[in-house]
């Protein structure tokens, strides 16, 4: 039995991520050496996450479960991405070409010459301010959490923009597991009381049930500023996911 939280399980709130977790009753505990691609593919997964991209450009069997309610300035269940650096920049850091927080939202407003794919936000934050990188797209929870924590990785970092917005980033499980099962699950460890102080560490409020053709959406998005649209040079600035 297999299960991560790795979206934002940064170092200052995996705390919370395991409290969350223990919170669900099941045994053990979160899986961190393993990537969440390749976990999607075992046959152990329980749950773990996925971008909504993932779930259409991936051939991945799984099925999403549960959509975080984040505490943003949007509505509840969706989210966006703060654009930073130079909006007219030539270079763009992405964490992934399957991501829409990282990649899509950028296109949606940028029209970058060349795109270093470096592996995470944090890395393509670093990127910027090592002059590698004008301009990128982060995730607003990623963000708000380094800005809380650990302000230090945004020095010198300006947000000039925000993406719009789109659902969150979903729970996801094994295509025939018993979603419905896994959904009370999680909604029920994340608004235990027990809880409390995990959600507030991931800026997390509730989440609510999805299904696959809810993230049609992004799909539609990508294919629209991706597949039409880039004329951008594309590089691999990482070795490993």
């Amino acid at each position: 039995m297999l299960a991560s939280f790795p979206w934002y399980d940064l170092p200052s709130v995996q705390w919370a991520n395991e409290a969350l977790w223990r919170a669900t009753g099941f045994p053990g505990k979160l899986i961190r050496h393993r990537a969440a691609r390749d976990l999607w593919y075992d046959p152990d997964l329980l749950v773990t996450q996925a971008c909504g991209l993932d779930l259409f450009l991936s051939d991945a069997p799984i099925e999403p479960v549960a959509a975080p309610v984040f505490d943003l300035d949007c509505e509840a269940g969706m989210y966006y991405s703060y654009i930073v650096g130079n909006m007219r920049g030539s270079v763009a850091a992405v964490n992934s070409l399957s991501s829409r927080s990282g990649y899509t939202a950028l296109l949606t407003v940028c029209n970058p010459e060349k795109v270093i794919v470096t592996g995470s936000h944090i890395a393509s934050l670093g990127a910027i301010q090592a002059g590698h990188a004008e301009v990128a797209a982060i995730d607003a929870v990623t963000w708000s959490i380094l800005a809380r924590d650990n302000p230090g990785c945004l020095t010198g970092l300006e947000v000039v923009e925000r993406s719009a917005v789109c659902l969150s980033p979903p729970y996801v499980v094994k295509s025939d597991a018993d979603r419905e099962d896994m959904f009370v699950c999680l909604r029920r460890a994340v608004l235990s009381p027990a809880s409390m102080l995990a959600r507030k560490a991931l800026f997390l409020k509730d989440v609510l049930p999805v299904q696959k053709h809810d993230y049609l959406p992004i799909l539609t998005e990508y294919e629209s500023v991706v597949r039409e649209g880039v004329s951008a040079t594309i590089e691999n600035g990482h070795t490993a996911k």
